[in-house]
């Protein structure tokens, strides 16, 4: 036997004892659920093992999960095979029975923290040496992997509104939060609200499905995926109802009629004013009104006692439910007195100036009597002085001396028989 051939057998040997053990390429390896995970949200992971040779199985083994607990929270494990103790790392060890095949070692689920910040969220794995059945120790590879820890979205914005058979004013828009609209004799709606995430919340106010008459204001609250951001998205919705006959009567707050006694006016319910000009001498008038309704109520605010120029009389008339009044205003011109007027006068003249007039009459006419009267005596000592001073004295001739001598004898003789 030659060298040569010696030196092939005994590599071949030592390939028999060499290869298989070289030939045994067993993995652990990490996958998850999803690539990416929010705040608040799960992640499950699955540890595999992989490559196994069926002929000669695991019988031991150790494999460490070690995650990032600033961005994951452990929640729970299962395992059909294997014992798993919690902690960071995690440990996987053989529990019931050997790998035989690729298959699942535990399940593992991760709760992302609610303050997580955005980023890798590693998983790192790591094995001891494993051995088979047959006691060989197999160095496995291990292959590690990550989730990505994502923000929850602050959207919380519709991306529609829509009442069927409705019409919103402004029309909508996301960032418009205001609407109205008007209806009549309808009870209930329906609000069709679609949100611009479709992880955002909403909820509708209920009573779009029982409106009531007169203004009703429809709430859509919108609450982010963050559920922290909302906005609330307000219908004001304007309900008319036909009234019927019995609720316009109970309503109705016309005049039926108008009048004033012994004076006309041309009446209309719909017409709110009217003047009315009465001479001086009616100082009082009588106002008579009837309401369309029997049962509404008539008050009037002002007199009919009348005063000379200008008198405001309203008619308030309310409705038998209360809810309506409407005001009629009556002006009512009282003429002044008429003044006496002197034939001799063509204008007309005030008291005020006939007392003037009196009184410069009577000032007049006292004036001129004094006046006539030092005029006129002026003029009697003019000619009195007048005379005096042009006077001659001329000697007067006397007739008859006898009886001159006469009369003074007979005094000289009464004169001396008293004595």
């Amino acid at each position: 036997m030659n060298k040569g051939f010696f030196k092939k057998i005994i590599l071949f040997v030592f390939l028999l004892i060499i290869l298989p053990n070289n030939a045994y390429a067993l993995t652990f390896k990490v996958e998850k659920s999803v690539d990416t995970i929010k705040p608040s949200r799960e992640v499950t992971v699955y540890i595999k093992a992989t490559d196994v040779d069926a002929s000669d199985s695991i019988q031991q083994y150790q494999v460490n999960l070690e995650y990032d607990s600033s961005k994951l929270d452990y929640k729970s494990s299962s395992s059909d095979i294997a014992k798993i103790t919690a902690g960071n790392p995690i440990i996987i060890q053989n529990d019931k029975g050997t790998i035989s095949s690729d298959m699942t070692l535990a399940t593992i689920v991760f709760v992302a923290k609610s303050n997580a910040k955005a980023g890798d969220a590693n998983f790192t794995l790591s094995s001891s040496d494993a051995t088979t059945i047959s006691g060989k120790k197999i160095t496995a590879t291990n292959t590690s992997s990550m989730v990505k820890v994502i923000s929850l979205s602050n959207d919380a914005t519709l991306s529609s509104l829509k009442i069927p058979n409705v019409t919103l004013s402004p029309k909508f828009n996301k960032d418009t939060l205001e609407y109205t609209a008007s209806i009549t004799d309808i009870t209930e709606l329906t609000v069709n609200a679609t949100a611009t995430d479709s992880n955002s919340k909403i909820m509708i106010s209920e009573n779009y499905k029982a409106l009531v008459e007169g203004e009703n204001e429809i709430k859509i609250a919108v609450t982010a995926e963050d559920g922290i951001t909302t906005k609330t998205y307000i219908i004001k919705v304007t309900l008319s109802l036909t009234p019927t006959e019995e609720e316009l009567l109970k309503s109705n707050a016309d005049l039926k009629s108008l009048e004033v006694e012994n004076f006309d006016i041309d009446f209309t319910k719909d017409l709110k004013k009217y003047t009315l000009t009465v001479p001086y001498e009616t100082d009082k008038i009588n106002i008579i009104a009837e309401a369309e309704n029997p049962n509404a109520t008539i008050e009037m605010e002002g007199t009919t006692n009348l005063k000379v120029g200008r008198n405001t009389i309203k008619i308030v008339v309310t409705s038998e439910d209360t809810e309506n009044k409407n005001t009629y205003v009556l002006t009512v011109l009282r003429e002044e007195e008429e003044k006496e007027v002197i034939e001799t006068c063509p204008d007309e003249t005030t008291s005020r100036e006939w007392i003037l007039f009196s009184i410069s009459m009577v000032v007049t006419f006292t004036l001129g009597i004094i006046l006539g009267y030092f005029v006129c005596k002026k003029e009697v000592l003019k000619k009195l002085f007048k005379k005096r001073k042009n006077k001659k004295e001329t000697p007067e001739v006397i007739d008859t001396l006898s009886n001159t001598i006469k009369i003074e004898s007979i005094k000289k003789g009464s004169k001396t028989k008293k004595k």
